[in-house]
Protein backbone atom coordinates (compact mmCIF):
# COMPACT_ATOMS: atom_id res chain seq x y z
CA UNK A 1 0.00 0.00 0.00
CA UNK A 2 1.42 3.37 -0.99
CA UNK A 3 1.65 6.14 1.57
CA UNK A 4 -0.29 9.28 0.82
CA UNK A 5 1.65 12.36 1.91
CA UNK A 6 -0.55 15.14 3.18
CA UNK A 7 -0.08 18.58 1.62
CA UNK A 8 2.54 20.78 3.21
CA UNK A 9 0.91 23.13 5.72
CA UNK A 10 2.18 26.63 6.25
CA UNK A 11 5.93 26.96 6.58
CA UNK A 12 6.92 27.64 10.16
CA UNK A 13 10.51 28.38 9.22
CA UNK A 14 9.95 32.12 9.44
CA UNK A 15 8.39 31.71 12.89
CA UNK A 16 11.37 29.64 14.01
CA UNK A 17 13.88 32.17 12.68
CA UNK A 18 12.08 35.04 14.39
CA UNK A 19 12.17 33.30 17.78
CA UNK A 20 15.79 32.17 17.80
CA UNK A 21 18.42 34.07 19.76
CA UNK A 22 21.52 31.88 19.65
CA UNK A 23 23.12 34.08 22.30
CA UNK A 24 20.32 33.23 24.75
CA UNK A 25 19.21 29.63 24.44
CA UNK A 26 17.04 29.68 27.57
CA UNK A 27 15.07 32.71 26.34
CA UNK A 28 14.69 31.05 22.95
CA UNK A 29 13.28 27.94 24.63
CA UNK A 30 10.72 30.09 26.44
CA UNK A 31 9.64 31.77 23.20
CA UNK A 32 9.32 28.43 21.43
CA UNK A 33 7.18 27.02 24.26
CA UNK A 34 4.96 30.10 24.13
CA UNK A 35 4.57 29.62 20.37
CA UNK A 36 3.38 26.05 20.91
CA UNK A 37 0.20 27.41 22.49
CA UNK A 38 -1.05 28.44 19.05
CA UNK A 39 0.41 25.62 16.94
CA UNK A 40 -0.80 22.11 16.20
CA UNK A 41 0.30 18.90 14.54
CA UNK A 42 3.44 19.15 12.36
CA UNK A 43 3.76 22.89 12.98
CA UNK A 44 4.11 22.22 16.70
CA UNK A 45 6.51 19.32 16.19
CA UNK A 46 8.77 21.45 14.01
CA UNK A 47 9.00 24.02 16.77
CA UNK A 48 9.63 21.25 19.31
CA UNK A 49 12.73 20.20 17.34
CA UNK A 50 14.10 23.65 18.06
CA UNK A 51 13.37 23.32 21.77
CA UNK A 52 15.51 20.18 21.65
CA UNK A 53 18.18 22.20 19.92
CA UNK A 54 18.26 24.73 22.75
CA UNK A 55 19.17 21.88 25.10
CA UNK A 56 21.78 20.49 22.73
CA UNK A 57 23.41 23.91 22.52
CA UNK A 58 23.41 24.06 26.31
CA UNK A 59 25.13 20.64 26.28
CA UNK A 60 22.21 18.92 27.96
CA UNK A 61 22.32 16.07 25.47
CA UNK A 62 20.19 13.74 27.55
CA UNK A 63 17.25 16.14 27.54
CA UNK A 64 17.73 16.92 23.84
CA UNK A 65 17.62 13.22 22.92
CA UNK A 66 14.62 12.62 25.18
CA UNK A 67 12.67 15.41 23.47
CA UNK A 68 13.69 14.13 20.04
CA UNK A 69 12.61 10.60 21.02
CA UNK A 70 9.18 11.98 21.87
CA UNK A 71 8.99 13.83 18.54
CA UNK A 72 10.04 10.69 16.67
CA UNK A 73 7.26 8.67 18.32
CA UNK A 74 4.65 11.29 17.38
CA UNK A 75 5.67 11.59 13.74
CA UNK A 76 3.70 9.54 11.22
CA UNK A 77 4.39 8.32 7.67
CA UNK A 78 2.39 11.32 6.47
CA UNK A 79 4.37 13.88 8.46
CA UNK A 80 5.64 16.53 6.10
CA UNK A 81 9.18 16.56 4.79
CA UNK A 82 10.19 19.75 6.59
CA UNK A 83 9.45 18.14 9.95
CA UNK A 84 11.33 14.95 9.10
CA UNK A 85 14.33 16.97 7.93
CA UNK A 86 14.37 19.14 11.06
CA UNK A 87 14.15 16.06 13.25
CA UNK A 88 17.11 14.45 11.46
CA UNK A 89 19.14 17.65 11.61
CA UNK A 90 18.59 18.15 15.33
CA UNK A 91 19.25 14.51 16.17
CA UNK A 92 22.45 14.75 14.17
CA UNK A 93 23.43 18.07 15.74
CA UNK A 94 22.95 16.61 19.21
CA UNK A 95 25.33 13.76 18.42
CA UNK A 96 27.78 16.14 16.76
CA UNK A 97 27.81 18.52 19.72
CA UNK A 98 28.67 15.52 21.89
CA UNK A 99 31.67 14.89 19.62
CA UNK A 100 30.03 11.94 17.85
CA UNK A 101 30.21 13.13 14.26
CA UNK A 102 30.41 9.60 12.85
CA UNK A 103 27.03 8.86 14.43
CA UNK A 104 25.62 12.17 13.21
CA UNK A 105 26.89 11.85 9.64
CA UNK A 106 24.23 9.42 8.27
CA UNK A 107 21.51 11.60 9.84
CA UNK A 108 22.83 14.66 8.00
CA UNK A 109 22.96 12.62 4.80
CA UNK A 110 19.33 11.55 5.23
CA UNK A 111 18.30 15.13 5.96
CA UNK A 112 20.06 16.37 2.84
CA UNK A 113 18.58 13.63 0.63
CA UNK A 114 15.07 14.49 1.80
CA UNK A 115 15.40 18.27 1.64
CA UNK A 116 17.09 18.49 -1.76
CA UNK A 117 14.01 16.95 -3.37
CA UNK A 118 11.83 19.95 -2.55
CA UNK A 119 12.72 23.48 -3.74
CA UNK A 120 10.96 25.01 -0.72
CA UNK A 121 13.39 23.17 1.57
CA UNK A 122 16.57 24.46 -0.08
CA UNK A 123 17.59 26.21 3.14
CA UNK A 124 17.38 22.96 5.10
CA UNK A 125 19.31 21.12 2.37
CA UNK A 126 22.07 23.73 2.69
CA UNK A 127 21.94 23.40 6.47
CA UNK A 128 22.50 19.64 6.17
CA UNK A 129 25.37 20.16 3.74
CA UNK A 130 26.97 22.71 6.04
CA UNK A 131 26.92 20.24 8.95
CA UNK A 132 29.41 18.08 7.07
CA UNK A 133 31.83 20.91 7.71
CA UNK A 134 32.36 19.33 11.14
CA UNK A 135 33.91 16.26 9.56
CA UNK A 136 37.48 15.57 10.64
CA UNK A 137 38.13 14.70 6.99
CA UNK A 138 38.94 18.20 5.75
CA UNK A 139 38.46 17.24 2.11
CA UNK A 140 34.99 15.92 2.87
CA UNK A 141 34.21 19.03 4.90
CA UNK A 142 35.35 21.29 2.08
CA UNK A 143 33.40 19.39 -0.62
CA UNK A 144 30.16 19.62 1.28
CA UNK A 145 30.67 23.26 2.19
CA UNK A 146 31.36 24.04 -1.47
CA UNK A 147 28.17 22.18 -2.40
CA UNK A 148 26.23 24.20 0.14
CA UNK A 149 27.65 27.42 -1.27
CA UNK A 150 26.79 26.34 -4.82
CA UNK A 151 23.19 25.73 -3.72
CA UNK A 152 23.08 29.06 -1.87
CA UNK A 153 24.37 31.00 -4.88
CA UNK A 154 22.10 29.13 -7.27
CA UNK A 155 18.85 30.01 -5.53
CA UNK A 156 17.08 33.27 -4.77
CA UNK A 157 15.07 31.67 -1.99
CA UNK A 158 15.51 33.83 1.13
CA UNK A 159 16.70 30.83 3.12
CA UNK A 160 19.41 30.11 0.54
CA UNK A 161 20.54 33.73 0.41
CA UNK A 162 20.76 33.76 4.18
CA UNK A 163 23.34 30.97 4.11
CA UNK A 164 25.81 32.77 1.85
CA UNK A 165 27.88 34.67 4.44
CA UNK A 166 28.10 31.73 6.82
CA UNK A 167 29.23 29.32 4.15
CA UNK A 168 31.79 31.78 2.79
CA UNK A 169 33.11 32.05 6.35
CA UNK A 170 33.31 28.26 6.66
CA UNK A 171 35.19 27.98 3.36
CA UNK A 172 37.61 30.62 4.60
CA UNK A 173 38.13 28.73 7.85
CA UNK A 174 38.84 25.47 6.06
CA UNK A 175 41.32 27.10 3.69
CA UNK A 176 43.02 28.75 6.68
CA UNK A 177 43.38 25.34 8.33
CA UNK A 178 44.97 24.11 5.09
CA UNK A 179 47.34 27.09 5.25
CA UNK A 180 45.94 28.42 1.97
CA UNK A 181 45.86 31.99 3.26
CA UNK A 182 45.20 33.78 -0.03
CA UNK A 183 42.20 31.55 -0.73
CA UNK A 184 41.08 31.95 2.86
CA UNK A 185 41.18 35.74 2.57
CA UNK A 186 39.12 35.62 -0.63
CA UNK A 187 36.33 33.70 1.10
CA UNK A 188 36.41 35.87 4.23
CA UNK A 189 36.12 39.00 2.09
CA UNK A 190 33.05 37.50 0.41
CA UNK A 191 31.58 36.80 3.86
CA UNK A 192 32.32 40.37 4.96
CA UNK A 193 30.67 41.81 1.86
CA UNK A 194 27.57 39.70 2.47
CA UNK A 195 27.39 40.69 6.13
CA UNK A 196 27.76 44.38 5.33
CA UNK A 197 24.50 44.21 3.37
CA UNK A 198 22.67 42.81 6.39
CA UNK A 199 23.45 45.50 9.00
CA UNK A 200 24.03 43.13 11.92
CA UNK A 201 26.86 44.73 13.92
CA UNK A 202 28.01 41.57 15.73
CA UNK A 203 28.22 39.54 12.54
CA UNK A 204 30.02 42.38 10.78
CA UNK A 205 32.57 42.54 13.60
CA UNK A 206 33.14 38.79 13.37
CA UNK A 207 33.64 39.05 9.60
CA UNK A 208 36.20 41.83 10.02
CA UNK A 209 37.92 39.75 12.75
CA UNK A 210 38.38 36.89 10.29
CA UNK A 211 39.94 39.21 7.72
CA UNK A 212 42.26 40.69 10.35
CA UNK A 213 43.25 37.25 11.61
CA UNK A 214 44.39 36.21 8.15
CA UNK A 215 46.27 39.52 7.80
CA UNK A 216 48.21 38.58 10.94
CA UNK A 217 48.95 35.10 9.64
CA UNK A 218 50.19 36.68 6.41
CA UNK A 219 52.51 38.92 8.44
CA UNK A 220 50.52 42.09 7.71
CA UNK A 221 50.67 43.25 11.31
CA UNK A 222 49.75 46.91 10.71
CA UNK A 223 46.62 45.98 8.75
CA UNK A 224 45.58 43.43 11.36
CA UNK A 225 46.26 45.77 14.27
CA UNK A 226 44.20 48.61 12.80
CA UNK A 227 41.17 46.37 12.40
CA UNK A 228 41.41 44.65 15.78
CA UNK A 229 41.81 47.92 17.71
CA UNK A 230 38.74 49.30 15.95
CA UNK A 231 36.83 46.12 16.77
CA UNK A 232 37.86 46.38 20.41
CA UNK A 233 36.45 49.91 20.55
CA UNK A 234 33.22 48.88 18.82
CA UNK A 235 32.70 45.86 21.05
CA UNK A 236 33.35 47.96 24.16
CA UNK A 237 30.83 50.56 22.99
CA UNK A 238 28.32 47.76 22.43
CA UNK A 239 29.08 46.47 25.96
CA UNK A 240 30.00 43.16 24.36
CA UNK A 241 33.69 42.45 25.07
CA UNK A 242 35.07 39.71 22.84
CA UNK A 243 37.63 37.19 24.04
CA UNK A 244 38.81 36.51 20.50
CA UNK A 245 39.58 40.17 19.88
CA UNK A 246 41.69 40.15 23.04
CA UNK A 247 43.56 37.02 21.94
CA UNK A 248 44.36 38.56 18.57
CA UNK A 249 45.59 41.79 20.13
CA UNK A 250 47.76 39.75 22.50
CA UNK A 251 49.23 37.91 19.51
CA UNK A 252 49.77 41.11 17.55
CA UNK A 253 51.59 42.91 20.36
CA UNK A 254 53.66 39.76 20.98
CA UNK A 255 54.66 39.49 17.31
CA UNK A 256 58.22 40.49 16.28
CA UNK A 257 58.58 43.94 14.76
CA UNK A 258 57.98 47.58 15.45
CA UNK A 259 54.56 46.98 16.99
CA UNK A 260 55.92 44.56 19.59
CA UNK A 261 54.93 45.60 23.11
CA UNK A 262 55.31 42.88 25.74
CA UNK A 263 53.32 44.75 28.39
CA UNK A 264 50.34 45.34 26.13
CA UNK A 265 50.55 41.72 24.96
CA UNK A 266 50.35 40.57 28.57
CA UNK A 267 47.47 42.98 29.23
CA UNK A 268 45.36 41.52 26.44
CA UNK A 269 46.33 37.96 27.37
CA UNK A 270 45.07 38.66 30.89
CA UNK A 271 41.79 40.03 29.54
CA UNK A 272 41.38 36.98 27.31
CA UNK A 273 42.12 34.52 30.11
CA UNK A 274 39.72 36.26 32.49
CA UNK A 275 36.92 35.48 30.04
CA UNK A 276 38.08 32.15 28.63
CA UNK A 277 38.72 30.40 31.93
CA UNK A 278 35.15 31.14 33.07
CA UNK A 279 33.64 29.73 29.88
CA UNK A 280 33.07 25.96 30.03
CA UNK A 281 32.90 25.67 26.24
CA UNK A 282 36.23 27.46 25.78
CA UNK A 283 37.90 25.40 28.50
CA UNK A 284 36.80 22.25 26.69
CA UNK A 285 37.35 23.35 23.09
CA UNK A 286 40.01 26.07 23.16
CA UNK A 287 42.67 24.51 25.37
CA UNK A 288 45.49 25.41 22.97
CA UNK A 289 44.35 29.04 22.77
CA UNK A 290 44.18 29.28 26.56
CA UNK A 291 47.65 27.75 26.81
CA UNK A 292 48.95 30.28 24.30
CA UNK A 293 47.52 33.19 26.28
CA UNK A 294 49.19 31.84 29.44
CA UNK A 295 52.45 31.64 27.55
CA UNK A 296 52.18 35.28 26.40
CA UNK A 297 51.26 36.37 29.93
CA UNK A 298 54.33 34.70 31.38
CA UNK A 299 56.86 35.83 28.78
Amino acid sequence: MSTVTKPESRDVGEVIRSLWDFNDKAASETRFRDALKTLKADDALEVETQIARTFSLRRDFETAHRLLNDIEQRMTPSSRAALRVRYLLERGRTFNSAKQFDTAKPLFQQAYDLAIKEPALIGLAIDAAHMFGFSKDKDEAFRWTELGMKLALGSEHPDAIGWRPGLANNLGSTERERDNLDASMKHFQVALKEHLTRSKPLQIRIAYWQVANVHRLQGKIDDAMAIQLRLEKESDEAKSPDVYIYTELAELYAAPGAKRDAQRAKHYAELALAMAEKDAWMVENEASLIARMKDIRQN
